[in-house]
């Protein structure tokens, strides 16, 4: 008897720092897969974006095993394609930040990997959705939406240096934030209430960054989002966060609002920058919520 081999695509940013120092491991991780009986083509991103219209094209053929071979950012654009979707993700971790990979327990074994697809070892997450109602867009994210102090420093990095020192220049920014301070106030209204802030994370999942827990507690397949709400003013007390916020101790602080909601909305008077995933995606004012049960996944069944 034949059996009928199933179809797959690998997504992958030739960009990306463990694909940039490898090329060829893509290559590998496709062979691996055929000899499971999965037939997988390649399709490298070119673009920002691409990996969306890479994805959509893919739903479109019935190919319903989506991997993708990269960073929290890469992953975000393909998400933007599949929540909804009978289609389920697969993330074999290959970029700068891998805090999904973190989240869902998931290693860059080529094994595991093919093991979680070819027994189709798949859970369903929620993500969050930001909204700009007032001209019709919107965009999901998978980890969180950061407002203020983090997305401008994502807004800084220098991306020649992220190609070669990673997390490295996440850190060059921060202190480069460090030096001058500033500061973008903006308003967080959730749970009936205004907080006024200068650094805000709705978040969908606990980890941040490649060290940080901001929410803790919170679970990526729940139907809530954490809202953590900074408004320090001093060199001294954001470094106190920061070295809090390791163990997600932060939360015990005074100054920190930490709350669990299903929406939130966001307004600025000085264009106050938002990022989703690690990517600048725009100013305020924006509307947060979560989306449950809205996006399969290969992954532990026990993460």
């Amino acid at each position: 008897m034949i059996t009928k081999l199933k179809r797959a695509i690998i997504i992958y940013n030739p960009t990306a720092g463990g694909i940039r120092r490898d090329p060829k491991q893509v290559e590998r991780l496709r062979v691996t897969l055929r000899k499971q009986g999965i037939l997988v083509s390649l399709r490298p991103t070119a673009y920002a974006g691409h990996a969306t219209i890479i994805a959509q094209q893919a739903i479109t053929e019935a190919i319903l095993i989506i991997i993708v071979c990269g960073g929290d950012g890469t992953i975000n654009e393909v998400a933007q394609a599949l929540v909804g979707s009978e289609a389920a993700l697969a993330v074999w971790p290959g970029g700068t930040a891998n805090v999904l990979a973190k989240e869902l327990r998931l290693t860059r074994n080529m094994d595991a990997l093919t093991r979680l697809i070819s027994t189709d070892s798949i859970r369903t997450i929620s993500v969050g959705r930001a909204v700009k109602p007032e001209i019709g867009w919107q965009r999901y994210f998978l980890l969180m939406a950061g407002i203020g102090l983090d997305a401008a420093i994502v807004g800084k990095v220098d991306l020649e240096l992220k190609k070669f020192a990673g997390q490295g220049a996440y850190l060059a920014a921060g202190l480069d934030f460090l030096a001058r301070m500033p500061l973008t106030p903006f308003s967080l209204k959730f749970n009936g209430q205004r907080h006024e802030s200068t650094f805000a994370v709705i978040a969908n999942a606990s980890h941040y960054a490649s060290m940080f827990t901001l929410a803790p507690g919170a679970r990526i397949d729940d139907d809530k989002l954490r809202v953590c709400v900074f408004n320090a003013r001093s060199r001294l007390a954001w470094l106190g966060n920061a070295f809090l916020s390791l163990s997600g101790t932060h939360t015990l602080r005074r100054s920190v609002v930490y709350q669990e909601t299903k929406a939130a909305r966001a307004n600025s008077n000085d264009d106050a920058l938002v990022q989703l995933d690690g990517d600048i995606v725009g100013k305020l004012p924006m509307d947060f919520e979560i989306v449950p049960n809205a996006l399969r996944i290969y992954a532990p069944l026990s993460a």
